[in-house]
């Protein structure tokens, strides 16, 4: 409304006139006493200098330092305080000199000085006073600031849209009793409650699984792997149930991979798998600036250390933000056959050729560059067991039902974080080995799927049961002393090996009973 400046009296009537008129506007345009200015059909803005029906927190859970770059983990949730649902939402965060490095359970795309973070398919709803979290961020800069929000923008189920600038405040009637169900979200809610079923779906199968079950296990296999059936086996016949543990980013913790370290899993632990994760398409990753020769003496190193505690060893190539294999394929292909070249004649040496696929069909994505990779390392190693990765990091190994590859020592991998995943992927996991798939899962560990966040110990056990019922190998995330709660190790722990169980996280202390048994 325009100001009226009241000049003289005998124009009383034209300023009670003018104020009248105003008056009508706002009330048909919807405006009330509120802070909000029409921005549109049914689309508001609000300030952040009061209470908001939404609201975001970016929190910085961890920090580390790498050469001249300081990373930044965060953590990110989107509340809705309203009394509608929430139907999608999306987050500008201004970049302040910081490189996204890695994310998950988001989309991040890059506008000037800003990142834009939208949801997947399976988080872009938010219920009526509740919250959408597990969303999180690594990011560099080459000082110590750190992002920050700029703006948040939700839109409701009644199809109106809000817009919060800045991270907006906590409303007086936020109901925090409900935060944790947000969690059980993902990947699909519905689903989450249907483990009784399944397990009498499982009973159907049993005559199925006779044969295998009769097999004699060995807790010692002896020479090279293969697949039969569902199962690992060893040169000697006998079902082999690889348990072990994964290193983190060895550009990142490259300490851990020592030959006392895996000493000590190998004599403490039990273990008889590792597992070498080289990232691809993150900070100083193979594809992304990384030295490659140094990346590969450590790869080396790693397999030789295990080679000498008779272990197996995963050489794994750790796709993450370049969720569609085929991004870096060219260097996957030169690189595998590098890699099955030199240890053609090792018994001990499986090869993991895309950690993490995301919105990656298997048929017309995966299996294509699966085909292709598989082919250059059977061109120099005919025998070796191949780990193959599924659609949403890893975990739509149901897909492969009925459409595995022309190759009888393949598995399929599923990933599983146990505060995240629950009853939906356990069911998932159980339809695929009943359909006839050999499932690997090659990393997983007890907390939420950032790997920060809180632990759930009756999934996990869930999870263990599943996993000893069908002989299906794991690997543990991750070997490292980092900030986090999957991190194995301590983070006021600076020993490389000799861990005693004082030394190890509360993560590390479950997976080293569950691994030694």
């Amino acid at each position: 409304m325009t100001q009226f400046k009241s000049k003289k009296i005998a124009k009383l009537g034209m300023y009670i006139a003018t104020l009248v008129l105003g008056c009508l506007l706002a009330c048909s345009c919807g405006v009330g006493g509120t802070n909000k200015d029409v921005q549109g059909a049914g689309s508001t803005e609000k300030s952040n200098g009061g209470k908001s029906s939404i609201y975001a927190e970016l929190k910085a859970n961890n920090g580390w330092q790498s050469g001249e770059r300081t990373y930044t983990q965060y953590a990110m949730a989107i509340h809705n305080d309203s009394d509608k649902e929430v139907t999608n939402w999306s987050v500008d965060l201004k970049k302040n000199g910081s490189k996204v490095e890695q994310n998950w359970n988001s989309n991040i795309k890059e506008s000037g000085d800003v990142y834009e973070v939208t949801p997947l398919s399976y988080n872009n709803k938010i219920a009526s006073k509740n919250a959408q979290q597990d969303i999180g961020i690594i990011a560099s800069a080459a000082s110590k600031d750190r992002m920050e929000i700029k703006s948040v923008t939700v839109k409701y189920s009644d199809g109106t849209t809000e817009t919060v600038n800045g991270a907006g405040q906590k409303t007086d009637k936020k109901d925090d009793s409900k935060k944790d169900d947000s969690k059980k979200e993902e990947p699909k809610k519905d689903d989450s409650k249907k483990e009784e079923p399944k397990k009498d779906d499982s009973k159907k199968d049993d005559s199925k699984k006779d044969d295998s079950q009769k097999q004699e296990k060995t807790t010692v296999p002896t020479g090279r792997l293969h697949v039969q059936g569902t199962k690992l086996v060893d040169s000697k016949g006998k079902v082999v149930q690889l348990k072990g543990v994964s290193s983190h980013g060895i550009a990142w913790f490259p300490e851990f991979v020592n030959a006392d370290a895996l000493k000590t899993l190998k004599n403490d632990w039990n273990a008889n798998v590792f597992r070498i994760a080289m990232y691809t398409n993150e900070y100083n990753g193979y594809c992304s600036g990384g030295n490659k020769e140094y990346l590969k003496n450590l790869v080396d190193q790693g397999v030789k250390y295990a080679t000498d505690n008779g272990m197996y060893v995963i050489i794994d190539w750790h796709i993450l933000s370049d969720g569609n294999p085929n991004i870096n394929k060219g260097e996957a292909l030169k690189f595998f056959d590098e890699m099955s070249r030199k240890y053609a004649n090792h018994e001990n040496v499986l090869y993991e050729i895309c950690n993490e696929p995301q919105g990656s069909d298997w048929n017309s994505v995966i299996k294509p560059y699966a085909t292709d990779v598989v082919k250059t390392i059977r061109a120099n190693d005919k025998n070796a067991v191949i780990l193959v990765g599924t659609n949403t990091w890893s975990q739509d190994v149901d897909q492969v039902i009925g459409n595995q590859l022309d190759d009888k020592n393949v598995m399929y991998v599923l990933h599983f974080y146990a505060s995240t995943h629950r009853d939906d992927l356990r069911n998932k996991m159980q339809r695929a080995i009943d359909a006839g798939v050999p499932v690997f899962v090659s990393e997983c560990s007890i907390t939420d799927a950032s790997g920060n966040g809180g632990i759930d110990y009756d999934s996990a056990n869930k999870w263990l049961s599943l996993l000893n019922k069908n002989d299906v190998s794991f690997v543990a995330w991750s070997l490292c002393n980092k900030n986090e709660s999957s991190a194995l190790i301590k983070p006021s722990c600076n020993k490389k090996s000799g861990w005693t169980d004082d030394d190890l996280s509360d993560t590390g202390k479950w997976f080293k009973k569950a691994i030694s048994e």
